[in-house]
């Protein structure tokens, strides 16, 4: 009976200086989110609005006028296959919007959530902020490329 907790200490013992420690730096990749690898590839976008307020356009021009949408070099297509979807709703009658960005070949939720806005621009203003605040958190925007951008917005 006394060697029962001796024997089971040396098998702990012996089975722990056999497992490798996990060398994977905390930023690589296998450590991140599926959502977190997927900000940080995507390229093409397509956006899908189930309401006449907030029109595909109205979004559209919401997402390219941050910079970091030209910086990423990210484009938007009006059909056909992208790596990823925004698709906009509404509650009709009040004043809240849904939206989700997916990832077409995996059907992934990236990012979704509710807003209020009083109209359909401001709806897609505040997604698009939204999108561009959750990707910068994946794929920050380099130093040189924003302060590129700050010096050049005042020439034509």
């Amino acid at each position: 009976m006394r060697l029962l907790p001796l024997i089971c200490g040396f098998f702990l013992f012996s089975f722990g200086q056999n497992q490798q420690p996990d060398k994977t730096p905390p930023g690589s990749a296998e450590n991140q989110s599926r959502p977190t690898q997927i900000l940080q590839t995507y390229q093409t976008i397509r956006i899908e609005t189930g309401t006449w307020l907030a029109k595909p356009e109205m979004c559209e021009g919401a997402l390219q006028k941050h910079k970091e949408f030209d910086v990423w070099q990210l484009s938007i297509v009006r059909s056909g296959p992208a790596d990823v979807v925004i698709k906009i709703g509404h509650q009709p009658g009040w004043f809240y919007y849904q939206y989700s960005m997916v990832h077409s070949a995996t059907q992934v939720v990236v990012l979704s959530g509710n807003i209020t806005a009083w109209d359909g621009a401001v709806a897609c203003n505040m997604v698009a902020d939204a999108i561009i605040e959750r990707t910068k958190r994946a794929m920050p925007v380099p130093k040189h490329e924003q302060d590129q951008k700050d010096t050049n917005k005042g020439t034509i």
